[in-house]
């Protein structure tokens, strides 16, 4: 398990891996307890991403947007407006 550090005005505290199993403490967060910062060994406060980036065909399955033979990309919410002849107000 990788070393973690909460920020604080008298520098970085370590935190036990005890600590970072029960409340999963990760890098790029801030504490549960007192909102600061959670730091990795080198200061850094990236948050690691643990999931694949969506694609823009994940996206439009995920979604329901439909795209036509010309390009356009309507969502099914959409699509249904324009066959009611309707619009959606926000």
């Amino acid at each position: 398990m990788k070393p973690l550090f909460i920020e604080t005005d008298n520098g970085n505290v370590p935190i036990e891996n005890k600590v970072k199993e029960k409340y999963n403490l990760e890098k790029g967060t801030t504490s549960p307890f007192t909102g600061e910062r959670i730091l990795g060994k080198s200061g850094d406060f990236t948050k690691e991403i643990h999931e694949e980036p969506k694609t823009l065909d994940n996206i439009v399955k995920e979604e329901g947007v439909v795209e036509n033979e010309d390009g356009v990309m309507l969502t099914q919410s959409e699509i249904i407006d324009l066959s009611h002849g309707e619009d959606s107000y926000q």
